[in-house]
């Protein structure tokens, strides 16, 4: 997961590149990522077995990389189903606006809180990237073709 927060950092100036650079400004994980995941949910406790948060800006645009490892990847799936009954159902800051399919993958789409937001599984992963309109597109392409 290291890997792919250090990569998430690499797309950036490449999917920027007549954009302001992203850099990494803030790294969270273990006790410290759970915690942070968990405050965000008035359910309690949904934060992953293990976990990573990248806080990413430039000048004018942000983005959020949060990666919850769960036991398996039909636990990780059934974290991602609890999410979207609740945001399907006006319980959260977001609202469903797409499902796209990418290969392998369903990717949803959410808007909130000024941002995109993509979130998906990938195996035992749970993965949202919350990000400013501006680069969202070139930002989740980028984080999609390198896990290929």
């Amino acid at each position: 997961m290291i890997r792919k927060l250090i990569f998430i950092l690499l797309l950036f100036s490449v999917a920027c590149s007549e954009k302001p650079k992203m850099r990494l400004e803030k790294y969270l994980s273990g006790k410290k990522a759970e915690e942070t995941i968990n405050k965000m949910h008035i359910s309690g406790r949904v934060a992953g077995d293990k976990n990573e948060i990248g806080f990413y800006s430039s000048d004018t645009l942000n983005a959020v990389l949060y990666v919850s490892k769960f036991k398996n990847p039909e636990v990780a799936r059934q974290k991602l189903a609890e999410m979207l009954i609740k945001i399907a159902h006006g319980e959260t800051p977001f609202s469903l606006h797409n499902q796209v399919n990418v290969g392998d993958k369903r990717i949803f789409v959410v808007f909130g809180m000024g941002q995109a937001h993509y979130i998906y599984t990938n195996k035992d992963e749970l993965i949202w990237l919350s990000v400013d309109f501006p680069i969202s597109l070139e930002t989740l392409h980028s984080l999609l073709k390198q896990k290929e």
